[in-house]
């Protein structure tokens, strides 16, 4: 992806799918988040898992902070 505007339809064309979504934090702290993407606007999308609701922006789609599994 090169745009910010390509980020954000990749998340739109996979709206509503099982996902699973490794964050890259900091000092190698890696977290997996297995959902399904609930809700998309301006800026950000949210990620309804079982437990918890976490949002990320379409920029973290586009740096490579996220990466995207579909089911």
């Amino acid at each position: 992806m090169r745009t910010i505007y390509e980020a954000k339809k990749f998340v739109l064309d996979n709206y509503d799918k099982s996902v699973v979504i490794k964050v890259f934090g900091i000092r190698n702290k890696n977290e997996l988040i297995k959902g399904r993407i609930s809700e998309c606007y301006r800026n950000v999308f949210v990620v309804d898992s079982d437990k918890f609701k976490r949002s990320f922006s379409y920029k973290d789609v586009l740096l490579g902070t996220i990466k995207f599994i579909v089911k």
